[in-house]
């Protein structure tokens, strides 16, 4: 699997600018019928979108972002905003990159609430150039202020320094929060994959450490446990003989190894927080997974988990989609539709003044 910020670049120009002739039409109960789409799990299939994505990826070589006319084709399709920041957060020996989105002008001068948006990448790949066009157009929909950090990759840099640039980051971003143009109680984590991770390992660890106090979490099919549990959605999706679905067990095995390095406490709640000693203090939680997707009872069990402590979640389970499908919103009408739910949430759980942006 490559960094799923190249595929979507790549998988945008052979579906639209190559001048596919196929239209985009929405699932239908017959489509499950159609034996190309079915998957090892019983009574499951692939949306036909993400059927078409998949076939894409296959083609899929090279870095897009090293190709001069690749990149003038990003420049035509990437979401706009109204500004941009890039700043450095320092902390005894950590520098930490920072990337601060506005929506609009009103969002410069006016209280907005702030996301904080951790990248995926199986904690070995990506950063925030790579993740760019994904946070502009989170920033976009939602009408929030995005902070985006690049925190060190594994192998080089393994298990902590992710979630210490991370937390780092986010104290920062909280500490800063009016400065910036939010409030510090108006922070939400947000994070995709590996960044999902990361983002509920920062609720645990701003619980336990009295850190910031984050509004709301927003996952987006994260891993939730290095433990290996024989969920359905690994057992079906990782050992399925007729294709693979954006990870791989091999991938796993992979990212397991190189973020974890030489620790092998699987069980330590800020590696797997489904192990976590969960409690009703913890933020509430908006977790998105994906019906084809290794990952996807990852998201499910920690929502549940969740629930059970206490906590307030909402749950949605992306039907026919596969693990990475946010990235691929400009094909994937679900995507976008799980940008305005984050939206919604955000709007609902707030708790900043009426000065907020108007949510339809």
């Amino acid at each position: 699997m490559k960094n799923i910020a190249h595929q979507f670049i790549i998988v945008l120009l052979l579906l639209f600018v190559t001048g596919s002739s196929k239209q985009i039409v929405p699932q239908q109960a017959e489509e499950c019928k159609r034996e190309r789409l079915r998957t090892a799990e019983p009574g499951t299939c692939l949306h036909p979108d993400a059927y078409r994505v998949l076939k894409a990826i296959e083609k899929i070589e090279g870095n897009p972002f090293e190709n001069k006319r690749n990149r003038r084709v990003i420049n035509l399709v990437e979401p706009r905003v109204y500004k941009v920041i890039d700043t450095i957060v320092r902390s005894d020996s950590l520098i930490v990159p920072l990337r601060i989105y506005y929506p609009d002008k009103k969002s410069t001068s006016e209280v907005y609430p702030i996301i904080f948006y951790i990248h995926g990448g199986a904690f070995m790949y990506g950063n925030i150039e790579q993740y760019d066009m994904l946070a502009k157009k989170i920033c976009r929909t939602t009408k929030a202020i995005v902070s985006s950090v690049e925190y060190r990759l594994a192998p080089a840099h393994p298990y902590p320094a992710a979630i210490n640039d991370s937390y780092c980051a986010l104290n920062w971003v909280a500490e800063n929060a009016e400065r910036i143009g939010g409030h510090e109680e108006g922070v939400y984590v947000m994070g995709s994959s590996a960044g999902g991770n990361i983002a509920t390992v920062l609720t645990l660890k701003s619980r336990d450490f009295k850190g910031p106090k984050i509004a709301g979490q927003i996952l987006f099919y994260p891993p939730t446990t290095f433990l290996e549990t024989e969920f359905p959605s690994r057992l079906n999706f990782f050992r399925d003989s007729l294709r693979s679905y954006m990870l791989t067990e091999e991938l796993c095995r992979k990212c397991k190894k190189n973020y974890l390095g030489t620790y092998t406490n699987y069980s330590d709640p800020y590696i797997s927080p489904a192990e976590a000693a969960l409690s009703s203090d913890l933020p509430s939680a908006l977790i998105f997974t994906a019906q084809c997707d290794p990952l996807r009872d990852d998201g499910r069990i920690y929502a549940e988990l969740l629930m059970a402590a206490g906590v307030d979640v909402s749950y949605i389970e992306s039907k026919g989609m596969i693990h990475g499908y946010l990235s691929f919103y400009l094909i994937l009408k679900e995507a976008r539709r799980s940008l305005l739910k984050c939206r919604e949430y955000i709007h609902t759980h707030s708790e900043l003044s009426p000065s907020l942006p108007s949510y339809p």
